[in-house]
């Protein structure tokens, strides 16, 4: 944590500001900036907005999340940047809401708090080895290409010929992209440098992507299926049993989905590879048992379970079969989804792993009463599927409410003082959108040096520290 001198003394104090309903928006994030987007557009009410992020730099997945290679996913940005320099919304880094300042002490001085703090963490396997050394979920790796501070050291083992994916969706693509995907291709984005090194070094000769179900239940998008195809030296091949089977039914599908289909059928008969490819293989019916492990306690091999697939292909059965192969390789991701973690003073469902919540509104359990003033939104609320337009329609949503509520009533809140002083006395060191200027100044003139957009700094002390 820093020290509380990183606070601006110019921000503006918003309990001075009269006829201004106060919200705080937990998480700085795409649902949480679209969020305050909405409020702020209302013709209706005036609002100032404190947006509170737990790491020292804003817009959560749009700059930790999003694969180097896809800076129009990043766009968005811009627009953060503007709504986070209006004279009315405020962000405060570095604070960890439910640690450094509870969600208690926010509804006491807030009349609106919109949780919009994502979904934290990995789904795991529940499989022995799974914490072995060489065994990373694709928060860690992904945080490890993009430059994601405690993820930076990662040091992943790209040595080996072989890495295993567990997972059929965008983000095991993406894992799987980088690994594969040329220097020249990664070279110019704004991946991390330490991940650069690494892959310069690396030995993959194949990458293999396993999911349980069959190729109607994959979870990708054609577009991140097809980024393979324009690889240079990247083998795209797909394998299934149940392929005669898919065929049949391909003509009474969605289009949308059947277009996704034709692609992954097209690549289950791909050309013999040229031996300088790297392959990429997604198969589909296996379901992982164990992670063995060398001497050392590295990753040395995955074991899989085949299932039979059956049925009606959009629906299929999905049977357990005796039959198991063993699999070397060095590195194991495993991709199979995130869940929203429990912050103090939420109320929260440990069976769904979720936030209660009914059109937004925050309930004190399932099926219960609302709790007054309190909002989620984004990945916080509806778990973490979806894409960029999704969140855009659930943050409208979100704030729809918030607005409804308000015109029914007005929550009384605490009058003086200011959560900043709070902070500040609490030796929380929070980090303004100063500041964070400073940052993006640094990393894009680190960037220019290298040709890249950025180089993102992966510890921030010394610009922090700067008076």
């Amino acid at each position: 944590m820093f020290s509380g001198r990183y606070l601006s003394s110019r921000c503006p104090n918003f309990s001075r500001l009269l006829s201004t309903f106060k919200v705080a928006v937990v998480g700085s994030g795409p649902a949480g900036f679209y969020t305050t987007q909405e409020l702020l557009k209302s013709q209706s009410h005036k609002f100032s907005v404190d947006i509170f992020e737990k790491s020292a730099v804003p817009f959560g997945l749009v700059r930790f999340g999003v694969a180097p290679d896809h800076p129009e996913v990043k766009n968005c940005i811009s627009t953060f940047e503007e709504i986070a320099s209006r004279p009315n919304v405020r962000f405060l880094g570095n604070v960890a809401v439910g640690y450094d300042v509870t969600v208690e002490e926010l509804l006491r001085k807030y009349h609106v708090v919109v949780l919009a703090y994502g979904a934290g963490s990995d789904n795991k396997l529940g499989i022995p080895g799974e914490d072995a050394a060489g065994c990373y979920t694709s928060s860690e790796f992904v945080g490890w290409f993009n430059g994601v501070p405690q993820h930076s050291s990662l040091n992943p083992d790209l040595s080996g010929e072989n890495v295993a994916i567990v997972g059929h969706g965008n983000v095991a693509l993406d894992c799987a992209r980088i690994i594969a995907a040329p220097l020249p291709h990664l070279e110019k984005t704004d991946i991390a440098e330490h991940a650069v090194e690494c892959l310069r070094k690396r030995g993959v000769r194949s990458v293999n992507l396993y999911g349980r179900r069959g190729v109607m239940q994959f979870q990708g998008t054609i577009k991140e299926v097809r980024e393979f195809t324009k690889l240079s030296g990247v083998r795209l091949s797909v394998e299934s049993d149940n392929i005669e089977q898919i065929k049949s039914v391909l003509s009474s599908i969605p289009r949308p989905k059947k277009r996704l289909t034709d692609l992954l059928l097209k690549h289950s008969s791909p050309p013999p590879p040229s031996s300088s490819d790297i392959s990429v293989c997604i198969k589909f019916g296996w379901t992982p048992l164990e992670i063995k492990t060398d001497d050392t306690g590295r990753v040395r091999s995955i074991v899989l379970r085949k299932n039979q697939i059956s049925g009606d292909m959009m629906s299929p059965d999905i049977t357990p079969t005796e039959e198991t192969v063993e699999v070397p390789c060095s590195c194991v991701i495993t991709s199979i989804g995130y869940k929203v973690l429990k912050l103090p003073g939420v109320p929260f469902c440990d069976l769904t792993h979720s936030i209660p919540e009914d059109l937004s509104r925050v309930l004190e359990r399932p099926g219960g009463a609302r709790v007054p003033g309190l909002y989620t939104s984004g990945w916080a609320r509806r778990g973490s599927d979806g894409v960029l337009a999704t969140t855009i329609t659930d943050s409208a949503n979100t704030a729809h409410s918030i607005l409804e509520d308000l015109e029914k009533g007005v929550r009384s809140v605490e009058e003086g003082g200011d959560v900043s002083d709070v902070l500040v006395e609490r030796g929380v060191g929070v980090v303004t959108f100063e500041k964070w200027q400073e940052i993006d100044s640094l990393e894009k003139e680190k960037g220019r040096e290298k040709g890249k957009p950025r180089e993102k700094l992966v510890c921030y002390s010394d610009v922090l520290e700067k008076r």
